[in-house]
């Protein structure tokens, strides 16, 4: 691996054929859910030291449950590994995966400044945060190449879907990755869906490729210049593409709500109340430590400190109350009161989003239908 002070030695000839070039590499997403939006790396080159890399932003732990449990908790540290070229494209070919390469159109000067910044930060190791939409493989290397731009920045179009509302855009960026989406909404709902899309909420590597292709540098005298240098290139052929899980939210909800419903019909009509009784238990233990994680992850962790329109109904309220009035006689009108503000949340949820959030409205309906269940009961027995 050639350093930065190495790059600055090298002497350039006239046509600057033996210097550095540089190119974003785009790859089609994978089976796995870390991959499920593609990929994005830098791959430098300097002919006349034989050199060819690619750096790519990677996680201190591979995918599986220790990474999630560091990505669920925001503590997920990642950097940049430098990799020979060949040896980056075989990370792609096994698994089927299609790399296109795109050439940046920089400066002399911009390619040695692009070495020797992706050099520091691969020199500073897994240090810097991860998280799949602010802290990511396409923002850094996005953030990494406006910073050696010399007097200038990123300006792009409109392109689709960044000329639809944020609900819109969210959906059509991760259309293949409904999970990814949900917990998008779930995490960042405090945006307004119709307001205008948001780069740096939505940049990923099928984006990015997008704007690659119609956007421009912009100097402070207002000349511009195309961001590409040349035409994209299919550098490894796409033979397996991504399906769209089977198990999506919608069906995952759906199914635990007809579940729940059996429930519910066994305890009325045959009175099996101790199912009812430990399926109660088992919802109100996931619905405290989501409320916990919400919290956790709205104002303290992850994204900062932001409101969260699920806080009206996602909340530590119905823990509190169960811890310090749970044996009084009025407690059971809380199931009463909940189940209407279940209610009323997904119809305001719907209308704010102009559009069926089938699997918000499917997970609040989970919740529904056991609290109206219990506040009916206890009204029945008394």
């Amino acid at each position: 691996m050639m350093s930065a002070e190495e790059v600055d030695a090298i002497e350039i000839q006239p046509d600057s054929s033996n210097f550095v070039t540089a190119s974003i590499l785009i790859s089609s997403p994978g089976k796995e859910l870390f991959f499920a939006l593609g990929h994005c790396g830098l791959r430098l080159q300097c002919p006349s030291k034989g050199l060819d890399y690619c750096f790519s932003f990677s996680t201190i732990v591979p995918p599986g449950p220790e990474f999630n449990l560091l990505l669920l908790s925001g503590k997920m540290k990642a950097g940049y590994e430098a990799l020979p070229y060949d040896e980056y494209l075989d990370t792609f070919r096994k698994d089927g995966r299609g790399v296109v390469e795109y050439p940046l159109n920089l400066t002399l000067s911009e390619e040695r400044e692009l070495w020797r910044k992706m050099d520091n930060l691969m020199m500073k190791g897994p240090t810097m945060k991860f998280d799949f939409l602010l802290h990511n493989c396409t923002s850094t290397i996005y953030h990494a190449v406006g910073s050696i731009l010399e007097s200038e920045h990123f300006a792009f179009p409109t392109v689709y879907p960044l000329n639809l509302s944020t609900r819109d855009a969210f959906h059509v960026l991760f259309k293949d990755a409904p999970w990814l989406e949900f917990m998008g909404l779930l995490m960042l709902s405090s945006p307004h869906p119709d307001s205008p899309s948001q780069i740096d909420l939505l940049l990923c590597p099928s984006l990015f490729a997008s704007l690659l292709n119609e956007g421009e540098f912009v100097a402070i005298d207002g000349s511009r210049r195309p961001i590409l240098e040349g035409a994209p290139k299919e550098t490894l052929p796409l033979t397996a593409p991504m399906k769209t899980p089977f198990l999506s939210p919608v069906w995952v909800f759906g199914l635990l709500l007809m579940v729940l419903s059996l429930v519910t019909l066994s305890e009325w009509l045959l009175g099996w109340r101790r199912l009812a009784a430990v399926t109660d238990r088992i919802l109100f233990v996931i619905y405290t430590l989501l409320a916990v994680y919400l919290l956790y992850a709205s104002c303290f962790r992850l994204y900062g400190c932001v409101w969260n329109r699920f806080f009206l109904v996602i909340n530590l309220l119905p823990f509190l109350l169960w811890l310090l009035f749970r044996k009084k006689a009025f407690y059971r009108h809380v199931w009463w009161a909940y189940s209407v503000a279940l209610i009323a949340f997904a119809v305001y949820y719907c209308l704010v989003m102009s559009r069926m959030e089938w699997a918000v409205v499917l997970m609040l309906s989970c919740w529904l239908v056991r609290c109206a269940s219990r506040y009916f009961l206890n009204r029945r027995s008394v």
